[in-house]
């Protein structure tokens, strides 16, 4: 039996009296795993694991994989703290989560996190959200997360043309990356869709579906990405030889009840209107909702073409055609453009724009009509 007061070494806890690596199990489940709890297993110096980890030219493969297998099974994670010491970075990155009313969580920005996350996982950088609510000053918001430097680089949505946002960062030179574009004369990273072409291309296939005077229902007016929509509407209808009449372009927020107000609107002083590019699924929900109790029938009566990203379009009854993107992949892009960024690449180099897909389930035809 050993006598209190007894040390032990570092070396010995981890050994059985054979000198055999004792098995992990049996670890208490708040002890944090380290390398010296890693070499202790395997009978190595901290050294050489720290030296296989890195995948060290003076380890023999055969050390190297026993090493991560061992620190797989042990749940080791590198020690960030001393890290942060050493570089001067929290290998963090901060997305800023803009949320709508009382329960309601921006689902694409929501669906974005698992895309960045799941990149900056693999580098050992984590994902730090802070929540912007509805009442919150975005630029105060913002202010505040530089402050605490607590992330290396920052991602920003909902993008403006002359956004404060970035105008604020560019002149901290903090490094960030904006999932959208601005016009603004300093370049800076960015990941967008393009959805000008979205815009003229939804205007087209409502034309040809037969709608003479299709309704636009975009987002808020101030926002980029809404900009872009409305100026794809307006070059088709340029290209039609087709006036756009001004109450054919609604500016709305992104919101079910949004899109049931909207319904309820057009249809009790419009009733010559037939379809609509609704450009955001949360919208055409409400949308949808809002025909019924007038009588009007997604695909026969009344055509539309969404846009989104969650594939919410496919599960509404029936579905609605919709143009759409990965929000994983592009939250994968923006994660892997602001590391570029931040390791000194050019914003002016980490910029992409991608297309939509379009997804035809028939919803902007008028079946009733041609029967």
């Amino acid at each position: 039996m050993e006598k209190r007061g007894t040390k032990r070494t570092a070396s010995a806890k981890g050994r059985s009296e054979t000198g055999q690596a004792r098995p992990a199990r049996g670890m208490a489940l708040d002890s944090r795993v380290t390398l010296r709890t890693v070499a202790d297993h395997l009978g190595l110096s901290p050294t050489t694991v720290s030296r296989a980890l890195k995948r060290g030219d003076d380890v023999n493969a055969d050390t190297i994989d026993k090493v991560e297998a061992a620190a797989r099974a042990l749940g080791y994670r590198p020690h960030l703290g001393g890290i942060n010491l050493r570089t001067g970075r929290t290998h963090a990155i901060g997305i800023i989560l803009p949320l709508g009313g009382e329960g309601d969580v921006n689902k694409f920005v929501a669906s974005l996190i698992e895309g960045v996350s799941s990149f900056l996982k693999t580098i050992g950088y984590r994902t730090a959200v802070v929540p912007l609510l509805r009442d919150d000053d975005p630029i105060i918001v913002l202010k505040e997360l530089v402050s605490e430097n607590s992330v290396d680089g920052i991602i920003l949505t909902n993008t403006k043309p002359q956004d404060e946002r970035v105008k604020w960062l560019l002149q901290t030179k903090t490094p960030f990356i904006t999932f959208g574009r601005t016009e603004l004369f300093s370049p800076h990273a960015f990941v967008d869709v393009d959805h000008e072409r979205i815009g003229a291309r939804a205007g087209a296939m409502m034309f040809d579906a037969g709608h003479s005077q299709p309704l636009l229902i975009a987002p808020p007016e101030d926002l980029t990405y809404s900009m872009q929509f409305r100026r794809g509407w307006t070059q088709i209808h340029r290209e039609r030889g087709v006036d756009l009449a001004p109450q054919s372009v609604i500016c709305a927020r992104n919101s079910s009840n949004a899109g049931l107000e909207i319904a309820s609107s057009v249809l009790r002083d419009r009733p010559e209107i037939t379809g609509a590019f609704i450009a955001h699924d949360d919208t055409a929900m409400g949308f949808v909702s809002g025909l019924r109790p007038f009588g009007k029938h997604v695909g026969e009566d009344f055509g539309i073409i969404t846009y989104g990203g969650t594939r919410m379009h496919s599960f509404i009854n029936p579905p609605l055609s919709a143009f759409t993107f990965p929000h994983v992949t592009t939250g994968q892009s923006l994660a892997r453009l602001l590391i570029k960024l931040i390791q000194g690449g050019r914003p002016e180099d980490l910029q992409e724009v991608s297309q939509a897909d379009f997804n035809d389930l028939g919803s902007h035809h008028l079946t009733a009509k041609r029967l």
